[in-house]
């Protein structure tokens, strides 16, 4: 028994002194790109009228105004961005791991950072370590991660309850993490009745509101216009399946992406869960067969780059070139079926009283914060970071999962 206990103490240090050096190096590595919108905002931050600068942008070009905010206010001190980027990310790491197992272990905790450091560099470096994208991705996505934790584990802590008010005056005003944060606390509350209190139905309608205030925002109107022409001339002409096919590409490119750990390590999961299930249909089989041939596919591309020349499982967004190929129709028709066996495994553990809600609703809300960008005419000119809350979702989901397989043992 003493032996186990050192053993265990000396994982839980080690953890810790992981997970210390890696936040230290976070912060050793960060600084103000020297192009683009860090120097853009810091010019507003050197000005004398940053208020008047960001109320003008509310109404000419976004409804972020508490985010551009903060930003144009704080992005001059680095002193705030190198401490605020590692805590957000322990804060987040914090949640998911709070979301996933109801309580916060070290080692829960090692785990949500470890799979926080495997999303793909292509994706952390815009949405995490760059300081714009802090602000707009990474901090808003933590605050409304924590804010739902404590929704979830219905804490009764006053001071965090009067901490998620203020939370949500941030995140709502991202349009993903607000929209992401009201579908998921709508089902929580659907889903479990012992939710179902009044300081939750409050958050709720208070970060509906905001969110609203923020789609609504003059600015975001104005932009629509303005980005058409920039970006994507022939968007107006699109009704919403053609939208929505957009969405999809994008989808497509992040599924295909190679080294998307987290990805493969939810489809990985999801055939731990098919083995803990029990006796299996032939469907829930044929299920487990389409995601293990993804999984064999992701690893074999993220290795040896087998798929770069081909129009098949290829990470990029389709162009003129390639449109008419059939092969990436084939791409797109393999992915809606694994996407569909993906949940079909999930909805039969769901059945079987294996799994709650949980990692069902956090896989769709993933998928829908990718395809809801085909809604945008800069649907390709965002880059890869708005995956982050895709990313975020695949880790809740993994760790839900393996945490009942381990308990199921």
């Amino acid at each position: 028994m003493q032996q186990n206990i050192t053993a265990n103490n000396w994982i839980r240090a080690t953890v810790i002194l992981c997970a210390i050096t890696y936040l230290y190096i976070i912060i050793r590595e960060l600084h103000l790109r020297d192009v683009a919108d860090d120097q853009y905002f810091l010019n507003i931050f050197n000005s004398q009228h940053i208020f008047e600068k960001v109320l003008g942008r509310y109404y000419t070009w976004t409804g972020r105004f508490p985010l551009e905010l903060l930003m144009v206010s704080t992005i001059g001190i680095s002193t705030f961005w190198k401490i605020a980027i590692p805590f957000a990310v322990v804060l987040l790491c914090f949640s998911l791991s709070r979301i996933a197992n109801k309580k916060v272990g070290i080692i829960s905790f090692g785990t949500a950072l470890a799979l926080f450091a495997t999303i793909p560099s292509d994706i952390n470096s815009d949405a995490s370590w760059w300081v714009t994208g802090f602000y707009n991705y990474l901090l808003p996505v933590s605050l409304a991660a924590y804010t739902f934790s404590v929704s979830y584990v219905n804490s009764n802590v006053s001071f965090e309850k009067i901490i998620c008010v203020i939370f949500s005056l941030y995140f709502s005003y991202m349009e993903q993490a607000g929209i992401a944060y009201v579908i998921a606390m709508i089902s929580l509350i659907s889903f479990r009745k012992e939710t179902r209190t009044k300081f939750n139905f409050f958050i709720l309608i208070f970060s509906f509101i905001n969110l609203v205030i923020c789609l609504k925002a003059p600015g975001n109107e104005n932009r629509l216009i303005v980005e058409v022409w920039n970006w994507y001339p022939q968007y107006q002409t699109y009704g919403i399946s053609n939208k929505l096919a957009l969405g999809f590409d994008k989808l497509h490119q992040l599924m295909t992406l190679r080294y998307n750990i987290p990805l493969i390590l939810f489809a990985t999961s999801l055939i731990v869960l098919g083995a803990y299930s029990g006796k299996l249909r032939t469907s829930v089989k044929i299920s487990m067969f389409f995601v293990m041939t993804f999984i064999s596919l992701s690893i074999t591309n993220s290795l040896t780059g087998f798929f770069a020349e081909s129009s098949f499982f290829y990470s990029t967004t389709l162009n003129a070139t390639r449109w008419y190929s059939a092969k990436i129709f084939l791409s797109y028709l393999y992915l809606l079926i694994v996407i569909s066996s993906m949940l079909f495994i999930l909805l039969n553990a769901l059945l079987k009283n294996i799994v709650c809600a949980t990692p069902i609703i956090a896989m769709l809300l993933g998928f829908m914060s990718v395809t809801m960008m085909g809604m945008s005419p800069t649907v390709y000119a965002s880059g890869l970071r708005v995956n982050f809350v895709f990313e975020v979702t695949c880790i809740i989901s993994s760790m839900y999962v393996f945490s009942i397989c381990r308990n199921a043992k």
